[in-house]
């Protein structure tokens, strides 16, 4: 099987014309797209952040649990990741940690229904880069996304 090849006369310096030939394998270069790891035990909020970071341009990899967090980034690069602080069985505060540990370039968002003063220290304290308090306002979480903060570690 043989490339298709297109062909175009290159001038040289002397003015003489060479033949160059060119090959045409038809593969396209894809942006490679940030991956976030999205932790939220509601199944609807999971969804509708998924649905978002996708039309954003984003490769979620939604999971309910601390636990399924760990497993789901135990063999995968993570860009960012958008923790629920409550979660059943271990909290989102540990994972954070652990997350920070493990990416440590990764943009860490902490959220939860409980947004004051208080939870928004907690979770820096636990290595989140940002807090945001549920509901979460899309701009917002899309400026999050695209910040580099490294202040807190």
């Amino acid at each position: 099987m043989s490339l298709p090849t297109t062909e175009e006369l290159i001038p040289v310096l002397d003015g003489e014309a060479k033949e160059r030939t060119e090959r045409d394998d038809g593969l396209k270069l894809e942006p490679v797209r940030s991956a976030v790891l999205v932790v939220e035990d509601d199944p609807a909020h999971r969804e509708i952040l998924v649905e978002m970071l996708a039309d954003w341009g984003y490769e979620p990899m939604p999971v309910g649990s601390a636990e399924e967090a760990e497993f789901a980034v135990r063999n995968k690069r993570m860009d960012a990741a958008i923790v629920d602080v409550f979660l059943p069985g271990r909290s989102g505060a540990t994972l954070m940690s652990r997350l920070r540990e493990r990416f440590p370039q990764a943009v860490l968002i902490g959220v939860s229904a409980m947004s004051d003063s208080a939870m928004a220290r907690k979770c820096k304290g636990l290595g989140a880069d940002l807090f945001i308090g549920k509901p979460l306002n899309p701009e917002r979480l899309s400026e999050a996304l695209q910040s580099k903060h490294t202040s807190w570690h």
